[in-house]
């Protein structure tokens, strides 16, 4: 297995994937989706009793790789729909690891990264982690199955508000909507997280796999299907505006964009 932009390890029983772009702030691409992909079904081996999510360099991820995004605008062939499409099986392959998994959130953490730790069971962070489905912000819809499993989180109506408004929010207010499983104060992060590792790593692994096995079937049964073909082929529809072009060019040159809806 040849990575480049993720760090994977295993551990007294335990599975660790790291996206190791720090200087960067763990940016999410095809190419780290492609690592990711590799890095879960390494995880489905029996040596692995559970799974962790994490960011190098005190932050989980700053969303998608706004570089490539500038890179798609004006090229001659889109691939937009294949890469959409892409994106969406990694939240499908983590819910469908029958393995207990954690993401362990410090800092921030935005569009696809959010998209990521939604996809897992357990979601610990950082009271002052700075979150943010930043998708609307650079003229893009939900990926990476946010639409599908924040949604059956929290209802339609926090769903469109968090999607909407692009805004950020902490830690601490994600917990408090019912969005992540805990919250806590920074310098209590890690003995919590490693404590409830080692309690996963430990327990009845067939038995956690069945319970994740009832709850996609309750819950996630179109998911694979209608919902990530919908994520595709709007996804593909908002590349092609005159406002993702301008959003993404505005972020890079850091000023406010002037969208026209169009």
């Amino acid at each position: 297995m040849k990575l480049t932009d993720v760090l994977f390890e295993i551990r007294d029983g335990v599975g660790y994937i790291t996206l190791n772009r720090p200087k960067k702030m763990n940016p999410i691409s095809i190419s780290v989706v492609h690592e990711l992909l590799q890095c879960v079904e390494a995880c489905e081996s029996p040596d692995v009793r559970a799974v962790v999510f994490r960011g190098a360099g005190g932050n989980f991820s700053g969303g998608g790789d706004i570089s490539t995004m500038k890179d798609s605008i004006g090229a001659e062939t889109s691939t937009a729909y294949e890469d959409a499409r892409l994106i969406g099986t990694l939240p499908i392959k983590i819910r469908q690891l029958r393995k207990p998994t954690i993401a362990w959130v410090e800092g921030a953490v935005a569009g696809g990264g959010m998209g990521i730790i939604m996809a897992c069971d357990f979601i610990y962070a950082q009271e002052e982690s700075k979150m943010v489905f930043a998708f609307v912000n650079v003229g893009l819809v939900p990926d990476t199955g946010a639409a599908y499993t924040v949604t059956r989180t929290l209802g339609y109506v926090r769903a469109t508000e968090l999607f909407m408004s692009g805004r950020a929010f902490s830690g601490k207010e994600a917990f408090e909507m019912g969005l992540i499983t805990k919250a806590v104060p920074a310098a209590e992060l890690e003995e919590v997280v490693t404590k409830q590792i080692r309690k996963l790593a430990n327990g009845p692994t067939t038995t956690y796999g069945n319970i994740k096995e009832m709850i996609n079937r309750a819950i996630l049964a179109n998911m694979e299907g209608d919902g990530l073909d919908a994520e595709a082929e709007l996804q593909e529809a908002c590349m092609k505006t005159s406002d993702f072009r301008e959003s993404v060019m505005a972020f890079l040159e850091k000023r406010k964009p002037i969208l026209t809806g169009k």
